[in-house]
């Protein structure tokens, strides 16, 4: 057993570091460049989705489902345009 343990040191010794480059820009510089925020809702949904949305996160009024589908569209459209292939939903509180 201590062999095998000598070997995984042995080859653990012998892999060398990953090279990791600084990004060029500031942070502020890309923060939140990937997030659907309203600018981009703003540009991707049609006006009358987009005011019901904003007017349910600012007021609290009452989401439509139907809705729904038009905002996933637009974040579809947004994302696609960016290159992506795949994307989720990410929730955090």
């Amino acid at each position: 057993m201590s062999k095998l343990r000598f070997r995984v040191v042995e080859t653990a010794f012998k892999k060398k570091a990953a090279t990791v480059e600084t990004p060029a820009e500031r942070p502020s510089e890309y923060f939140a460049k990937y997030v659907f925020n309203r600018e981009k809702m703003f540009k991707y949904l049609p006006g009358a989705v987009y005011a019901k949305l904003t007017d349910a996160m600012d007021n609290g009024a009452p989401l439509e489902r139907a809705i729904a589908d038009e905002v996933a569209a637009g974040m579809k459209r947004w994302a696609t345009e960016l290159g992506v292939t795949h994307y989720t939903h990410w929730f955090q509180p």
